[in-house]
């Protein structure tokens, strides 16, 4: 389906928008799971990091 600027929306292809919207949301994506977990590592990974003086690292 393409919508373009002189498309109109009925009622309901509008519902139908909306529930495919909402079905999405709340569909897992595990991807997205995985990059978050990443970020969070290397997150908790840098921050650990700049609490520890040069000396104690070495």
């Amino acid at each position: 389906m393409q919508i373009n600027h002189s498309s109109r929306l009925t009622d309901s292809l509008e519902r139908e928008l909306l529930a495919n919207a909402l079905d999405e949301q709340f569909r897992p994506h595990p991807i997205r799971t995985v990059k978050k977990l990443v970020r969070g590592l290397v997150s908790f990974r840098n921050r650990a990091r700049s609490k520890v003086s040069i000396d104690q690292m070495i």
